[in-house]
C-alpha cells in the first residue's frame, strides 16, 4: 500500500474489483499494517456479503537491509 487516506485505498480496491474477476491484495508493511486492516474493515462495511476473504498472510521481509513486518490480505468479489 502506498501512503494515502483509507477512503482512497477503498475506492482503489473497488475499482480493482470492477476491472476483472481476479484478487485484490491489500498489503501493509511496518506501521501501515493497521491501515491495511482498516481498509479491509471499510470494504466489509461497504460491500458486506459481496466480499470474500481468501487469505491473510503475515510475516516479515527484508527491504534495503531492514526487516519489516507485513500483512497481506487477499480479497475476492463474490458476485
Amino acid at each position: 500500500m502506498r501512503r494515502g487516506s483509507i477512503d482512497d485505498y477503498v475506492i482503489e480496491a473497488i475499482v480493482g474489483f470492477q476491472e476483472g474477476p481476479g484478487l485484490v491484495l491489500l498489503k501493509g508493511r511496518g506501521p501501515y499494517i493497521s491501515k491495511a486492516v482498516d481498509v479491509y474493515n471499510e470494504l466489509v462495511h461497504r460491500l458486506g456479503d459481496g466480499l470474500e476473504l481468501v487469505k491473510v498472510e503475515i510475516g516479515s521481509e527484508r527491504v534495503k537491509g531492514r526487516v519489516f513486518s507485513y500483512i497481506t490480505i487477499s480479497l475476492k468479489k463474490k458476485f
